[in-house]
């Protein structure tokens, strides 16, 4: 994996005030909060209107303020985070940074498919900002450029503390020194990834790589990536629910449904290890041994979480739902707690919980080559937006 030091456009403010969570995970009810803040960098990433124009507007006007300014001279940025969950206290460190992802190499690899319009909404955000304005989550196998950073940080002084209202604290620390970033930059070297999240952005990335002139493909080569590994025990993976709108009503495609699992009532969420449809009740689904057979990739793996288990069987199948049905007729949250509240509320026909990951079960899966459905995986947690900024055109 090839990472290079950059010069990012910070700002100049207070760091609490203009940070978020990724675009793609706040709710609506989140991001007006957080646009309260006049500064936040939702403004940038959730345009007004979804102009993506207004953001480069913005994004000229804060700058010609002061508000953001680009680094002096060359850097990467290493983040720690610390957080409780669990009952245990979990540190975990990282780097940020541009990796080289374009022309493919099999060097990042994608585990997601992803939805046309999304790549699509993303990439013309890029376009007209002529920025990636946050990073994708990279996770690599080894542990040895981790040991490499903390030697990185080691004596030095951060440059940006704060904490989110999760309860995750965040530490950033600029590392500017040449041997340090030659350093780190062999330690990477030695790695591939899986893209954790952001397989959208990194779609369109790869799209502008092809597409633009040569003067800004070399831009376009890299993506605005955080890296961490996937072996440290404060990396974890939750499954993505999913909610499915009113026009759904579990009762009427239960036998259906039956076909395929053996469904198993309750008044409570007794089952977090198996998928599980709330409608009021929850009714955990195991699939039988034809769900297997009915598709080649689910029979290739025969986990029994898998999430092509819901989008193959129950969309595909029983629903009768082809891929522009489920990108207009299903939402995503990581939250159980909300999708029963979305339900609760008759904002929702039905939900489907997805199970935490086991960590090797995924690795197991990346490592044949496995390209799941969209929303498939949730790494947490999150590295938040507004920390750096990447462009090619700021002075």
């Amino acid at each position: 994996m090839i990472v290079k030091a950059f010069q990012p456009l910070v700002f100049r403010r207070d760091i609490k005030d203009v940070t978020s969570p990724p675009f793609d995970v706040i709710t609506k009810d989140q991001e007006a909060a957080l646009k309260e803040s006049r500064y936040n960098i939702t403004h940038l990433t959730l345009p007004e209107l979804g102009v993506p124009g207004k953001s480069r507007e913005l994004l000229m006007e804060w700058h010609g303020q002061g508000i953001i300014a680009k680094e002096s001279e060359p850097c990467l940025i290493v983040i720690t985070q610390d957080f409780r969950g669990n009952g245990k206290d979990y540190s975990r460190i990282g780097l940020i940074a541009p990796v080289e992802t374009s022309p493919p190499a099999g060097i990042v690899m994608p585990h997601e498919d992803t939805f046309d319009w999304a790549v699509k909404d993303r990439r013309n955000l890029m376009e007209a900002t002529g920025c990636q304005l946050e990073p994708i989550f990279l996770a690599v196998n080894g542990i040895s450029f981790e040991r490499m950073l903390r030697a990185a940080i080691r004596e030095r002084e951060p440059f940006r503390k704060f904490e989110e209202p999760t309860g995750v604290s965040n530490t950033c620390y600029v590392i500017r020194d040449e041997h340090s970033i030659e350093s780190i930059i062999k330690a990477v070297s030695k790695e591939t990834a899986v893209v954790a999240d952001g397989h959208h952005r990194l779609k369109a990335t790869m799209e502008l790589f092809r597409e633009s002139g040569e003067e800004a493909r070399d831009f376009w080569k890299y993506s605005f990536s955080y890296v961490t590994s996937l072996q440290q025990e404060s990396l974890m993976i939750s499954g993505i629910h999913r909610l499915m709108n009113n026009e759904f009503s579990f009762p009427k495609m239960r036998e259906s449904i039956g076909e395929y699992f053996t469904v198993e009532d309750s008044a409570h969420y007794d089952f977090p290890d198996r998928i599980t449809i709330y409608d009021g009740k929850y009714h955990s689904l195991t699939p039988k041994d034809n769900a297997f057979h009915e598709n080649a990739e689910l029979g290739k793996y025969e986990f029994r979480a898998d999430p092509g288990l819901v989008n193959y069987l129950i969309f595909n199948k029983v629903m009768n739902m082809g891929i522009d049905d489920v990108a207009r007729k299903v939402s995503y949250t990581q939250s159980v707690p909300f999708a029963v509240e979305e339900v609760d509320k008759g904002r929702s026909g039905f939900a489907i919980l997805m199970p935490e990951w086991e960590k090797s079960v995924f690795l197991s899966m990346i490592e044949k080559g496995r390209i799941m459905p969209q929303k498939s995986t949730y790494f947490y947690p999150k590295i938040p937006s507004g920390i750096a900024i990447y462009c090619k055109d700021f002075q």
